[in-house]
C-alpha cells in the first residue's frame, strides 16, 4: 500500500491579490509555543478566523448614527451627503445643501441607523455607476453631482468601479 500523497507547491508571489472587499474567512499563521516539559519551542501552522483579527471587518471608518429624521434614506449602491443639526437638544440628520455643508457621507442603512463615513475609502461591492476620476460635489438634497457651482463642497472621486475616495476636506 502506497500512502504517499502528492502536494502541489505554488510560489506565494504567483497567487492572486485579494483586495479584501470582504474580510477573509481565515488567515494562515505560525504559532510558537514553548513546551513546558522540555523548554523547546514548538512551531505549528494554524488557521486564524478573519473576524478574530479584524472584528469590525472593513468597516473601521464607518459609524452608525440615529438620523432622527424619517426623510433620510440612502438609495442602494449610492451615497448622500449629510450634516447634523442640533434641534431641541437632539442631533438630527439632514441632507447637505448650499446653506449647510456636509459633515459626512451616508453610505447605507442598517435597521434604524444610517451608516456614515467622513474619511478614507467607501466600498460599494455591487458598483456605483459614477464617472471614474470625476470630482463629485454636494448637490441638492445631499445628492453627489459633478457640477461644482451648486455648493462647491468636494465630496469624493470614484477611483474604481467599486471604490470612492473621500476628499471632503481637501
Amino acid at each position: 500500500m502506497d500512502c504517499k500523497k502528492q502536494y502541489e507547491v505554488q510560489y506565494l508571489g504567483d497567487l492572486p491579490i485579494d483586495n479584501l472587499d470582504d474580510i477573509a474567512d481565515y488567515f494562515i499563521a505560525e504559532r510558537a509555543v514553548v513546551d513546558q516539559a522540555t523548554g523547546n519551542t514548538l512551531h505549528s501552522i494554524v488557521r486564524v478566523p478573519g473576524k478574530k483579527l479584524f472584528p469590525n471587518a472593513n468597516m473601521d471608518n464607518i459609524v452608525t448614527l440615529t438620523p432622527n429624521n424619517p426623510d433620510i434614506t440612502v438609495p442602494e449602491d449610492q451615497v448622500r451627503a449629510v450634516y447634523i443639526a442640533n434641534e431641541n437638544n437632539s442631533a438630527v440628520m439632514h441632507y447637505a445643501n448650499a446653506e449647510h455643508p456636509a459633515d459626512m457621507i451616508a453610505v447605507g442603512v442598517m435597521a434604524d441607523y444610517i451608516l456614515v463615513q467622513e474619511s478614507g475609502f467607501i466600498n460599494i461591492p455591487e458598483g456605483h455607476g459614477l464617472i471614474l476620476g470625476a470630482q463629485y460635489y454636494v448637490g441638492n438634497d445631499g445628492e453627489p453631482v459633478t457640477d461644482s457651482t451648486i455648493t462647491g463642497q468636494k465630496l469624493f472621486k470614484p477611483v474604481s468601479s467599486t471604490k470612492l475616495l473621500i476628499n471632503m476636506w481637501g
